[in-house]
């Protein structure tokens, strides 16, 4: 069976790298916290709210309102505060359960998608909330940044988080 579209087989690969490395830490290994404060649960939990947001936007829904802020908080990093603020509680458990419902959502709504449908600019998929109107970036540039490429920075992190604490063991 060939894929719907070619942007599956970088996601599934990259997340597949990423599912082993938190497989590897167990739910302790989950709580290690960087000097920012983030867990390695808080990666995930914010890897998945930025799936949610992917999914709003190709379902054409309110992107904020999918990741669980509100309208006003608009910027990025502001964003991800509030993410890991509303998120923060979780059980290593409970972050882990949420990572992994995103990202099979996703991956099931990808899987109906053509690469003709994720070459439509975000404007067609967020016709309510429209970006500039001569920005015609397909819609893959965002399941790209944040899906694979969005894994590979955390996975990046997160390795640099486990080795920063074997080094203080």
């Amino acid at each position: 069976m060939t894929a719907p579209n070619r942007v599956l087989e970088p996601i599934e690969k990259s997340w597949n790298e990423l599912n082993h490395l938190v497989e590897s830490l167990g739910p302790i290994g989950l709580t290690m916290t960087g000097p920012d404060g983030w867990a390695v649960k808080d990666h995930l939990v914010h890897v998945a709210a930025w799936e949610h947001s992917l999914l709003a936007l190709l379902d054409g829904s309110d992107r904020a309102a999918a990741m669980g802020v509100g309208p006003e908080v608009s910027e990025t990093d502001s964003i991800n505060a509030a993410v890991w603020s509303l998120h923060r509680e979780k059980t290593p458990e409970q972050a882990l359960a949420y990572f992994r419902q995103a990202h099979a959502l996703l991956m099931k709504l990808l899987g109906g998608m053509s690469d003709a449908d994720l070459k439509l600019p975000y404007n067609h998929y967020q016709p309510n909330d429209p970006r500039d109107p001569s920005d015609d970036r397909p819609a893959l540039d965002w399941v790209a940044g944040n899906t694979y490429e969005h894994y590979a920075e955390h996975i990046g992190w997160i390795n640099h988080l486990m080795s920063k604490s074997s080094a203080s063991r």
